[in-house]
């Protein structure tokens, strides 16, 4: 915390001359453009849930979409505000996939294929930017990144169907564990999470599904960035755009403590634009917009969620009885219908 409120304010310090020369650019924002920089930020939020969601799918769970951008929208909510907000987010939609039924190795081979995708469609996007600006080369280094990126999957998923190679090493682990928690029964759970893992055979389809909207994820928001360049009044060429933002996303990852890479994101974006033929007034009166949505909007919404999941679950625990010797309906008790007994007392 002490880190983050240091470098927020240097970069205050650093950014007030120019915020002050933005205000009127701000004051003077088209909203037509700012109107549809929030849709392309709903489009991306939408995307990732949806990628989510094709993750899920390869374990046999069906989740509705609504489910799926609701926890996107918390996450993203916790991983804007809080430093380290990214490990915190994680934590949260592996709390929320629980609740859906998803089982452990399910939930790791979402995150995990959620971040191998994104993370090639990114490359992707830094490979289009460069040709874009005429600079080829960068199209082949792109190429060979993803390339490898998806030789990486294919020699993970290879692993996985021989349980046999992974069966020693997961034991000697579950054998560590079994010691400092003093519990009985890890090698039947690790014969389980090998199965169940050598189960996984996402087919193509998935892939080129989850590639697309891993794509349409990044460009929702790299159009939000190009709209509220419009609304400013000054926005450079698409390419110098798409330069600039995925030079802010890179700064973003580099530093993953930092809630919603601010500092580095905002410093890449704006000199990058600034660069690129946009005045530094203008430059940061875009930034600033494009951080009245994300994570400004998102956020207060993924926040709302979160307090109204609290809430329901508030009002669900007190209307649950409280006396011990109530003897309950069984028609209406929703524990025996389910076989969840430990729910009636009496």
């Amino acid at each position: 915390m002490g880190a983050v409120v240091m470098l927020l304010s240097v970069e205050l310090a650093f950014v007030a001359p120019y915020a002050r020369r933005a205000a009127d650019q701000l004051a003077h924002a088209q909203p037509a453009w700012f109107l549809l920089a929030v849709a392309a930020e709903m489009v991306s939020m939408a995307a990732f849930a949806r990628l989510q969601r094709l993750a899920l799918s390869t374990g046999g769970l069906r989740v509705k979409l609504r489910s799926a951008v609701s926890a996107v929208l918390a996450g993203n909510a916790l991983s804007a505000s809080l430093p380290g907000g990214s490990l915190v987010s994680i934590a949260y939609r592996t709390r929320r996939m629980r609740t859906w039924g998803a089982s452990m190795p399910l939930i790791g081979f979402t995150h995990a294929v959620t971040g191998v995708l994104s993370a090639v469609a990114l490359v992707m996007l830094a490979g289009i930017g460069r040709t874009l600006a005429g600079d080829s080369t960068q199209l082949v280094e792109a190429a060979i990144e993803v390339a490898a990126a998806c030789a990486v999957i294919v020699a993970a998923l290879a692993l996985v169907q021989h349980t046999n190679v992974l069966g020693r090493p997961v034991n000697a682990l579950l054998r560590v564990w079994q010691r400092l928690r003093r519990s009985k029964d890890r090698q039947t759970s690790a014969d389980g999470l090998l199965e169940e893992l050598a189960a996984m055979q996402p087919p193509v389809r998935f892939w080129v599904l989850g590639l697309g909207a891993a794509l349409i994820n990044w460009v929702g928001d790299l159009l939000c960035v190009l709209a509220v360049c419009h609304a400013v009044g000054s926005a450079p060429a698409s390419d110098k755009v798409l330069l600039a933002y995925v030079a802010a996303m890179t700064a973003a990852s580099a530093l993953p403590l930092l809630p919603a890479g601010l500092g580095p994101l905002d410093a890449a974006l704006v000199l990058t634009l600034h660069h690129g033929g946009m005045p530094m007034a203008a430059a940061t009166a875009a930034d600033l917009l494009y951080r009245t949505l994300n994570p400004g909007l998102t956020g207060v919404a993924g926040w709302s969620v979160l307090l109204v999941r609290r809430w329901s679950r508030s009002g669900r625990a007190r209307l649950r009885p409280q006396s011990p010797y109530r003897i309950p309906d069984p028609i209406h008790e929703r524990g025996v219908e389910h076989g969840h007994l430990e729910d009636v007392a009496g």
